[in-house]
C-alpha cells in the first residue's frame, strides 16, 4: 500500500517538475515581451504546459496499452471498440491547440514590433 502511494507521489512530483520545465520553453518564446503583458499570460502559459504534459502522459498510455479494444460476447460476437483515452487524448490536444493561439493572439502585436535578425544581417554585421 505504502509502495503504491510512494509511487503515486514520485509520479506527481515528475509531472509537476515537467510543467516547470516546459513552463520555461513556453516563456524563452515570450521573453522579449514587457513585464504587464507577461503577468497577463503567465495563466496561459502555465495551462499550455499543464495540457501538453497530460496529452504526452496520455500518449504514452495509449501507446502501452493500445488504442482499440476487443469484447467478445458468446463465441460468435466480438466487438471492436477505441479506448476512452483516446477521446480524452484528443480533447487534451484541442484544449492545448486552443491555449496557444490564443497567447499568439495576445501577443502578436508585442512579438511582430521586435525586429529580427536574420543570419546574413549577423555576418554582415560582424
Amino acid at each position: 500500500m505504502n509502495d503504491k502511494k510512494e509511487e503515486e507521489i514520485t509520479k506527481k512530483f515528475e509531472r509537476e517538475k515537467r510543467i516547470k520545465k516546459e513552463m520555461q520553453k513556453i516563456k524563452k518564446m515570450y521573453k522579449n515581451l514587457s513585464k504587464e503583458k507577461m503577468t497577463k499570460i503567465q495563466e496561459l502559459i502555465y495551462r499550455a504546459s499543464f495540457l501538453l504534459i497530460m496529452a504526452q502522459d496520455m500518449e504514452s498510455d495509449l501507446i502501452e496499452c493500445n488504442s482499440f479494444t476487443t469484447t467478445t460476447i458468446n463465441a460468435s460476437q466480438t466487438f471492436v471498440k477505441t479506448n476512452p483515452l483516446l477521446k480524452d487524448y484528443r480533447d487534451t490536444i484541442k484544449s492545448y491547440q486552443a491555449v496557444i493561439k490564443q497567447l499568439d493572439d495576445l501577443t502578436k502585436d508585442e512579438l511582430i514590433n521586435e525586429p529580427v535578425k536574420d543570419e546574413l544581417e549577423d555576418f554582415i554585421d560582424n
